[in-house]
């Protein structure tokens, strides 16, 4: 049985969103950004962890304050900051299904790194 591994440990209409935009496998983002998108949503999930008023911390406020940003702010991709957008109002609940599913695609998945 094959799964979405975008949806396949939680679906919600954020989800979908991003799905409808970026393919079931998020195929039309490449690797570079699903490692951004990755340290993003980790961030966001740290923050939601660390702040009592986290209901008022969006993804792209992550975006902006994560790490990487201060070292690349010159290099964001268009849709990394596209994908933020789509996913406005993200959950750390949503945002840890996708980081699951992130995972599994950068290490096993669309998003691997070819050796030769």
């Amino acid at each position: 049985m094959t799964t979405d591994l975008v949806t396949y440990y939680g679906q919600t209409e954020k989800i979908n969103e991003l799905v409808d935009n970026y393919g079931a496998y998020l195929e039309k983002l490449d690797r570079g950004t699903k490692l951004l998108l990755r340290m993003t949503l980790a961030y966001f999930v740290f923050i939601q962890e660390q702040k009592s008023n986290s209901g008022e911390y969006t993804l792209t406020d992550a975006l902006k304050e994560a790490l990487f940003v201060r070292f690349r702010s010159d290099f964001i991709p268009k849709d990394l900051s596209n994908v933020c957008s789509v996913l406005e109002g993200l959950t750390a609940d949503e945002a840890e299904t996708l980081l699951e599913a992130l995972q599994h695609q950068i290490r096993w998945g669309n998003a691997q790194k070819l050796t030769s």
